[in-house]
């Protein structure tokens, strides 16, 4: 599945899906422990599509990642 760009609140993560993406920037926004004891909020958290952004990945990645900023 080809990597794709999704921004996670202001984190920009590539993966195949938006769920995958939301996985990957869940714990750069809040530790593990919070989410468990706010599951509203883990619920409410959205990996929007944005595919003006995938000219961004880099071609040499198959496994889903958070960009870094250059």
């Amino acid at each position: 599945m080809a990597l794709r760009a999704y921004k996670v609140q202001e984190i920009l993560v590539f993966a195949g899906r938006g769920t995958e993406a939301k996985l990957l920037a869940a714990p750069q926004l809040r530790p593990n422990e919070e989410w468990k004891a706010d599951v509203a909020a883990w619920v409410a958290l959205r990996a929007e599509r944005t595919p003006e952004l995938d000219e961004l990945v880099d071609p040499s990645r198959t496994e889903p990642y958070i960009h870094a900023a250059q």
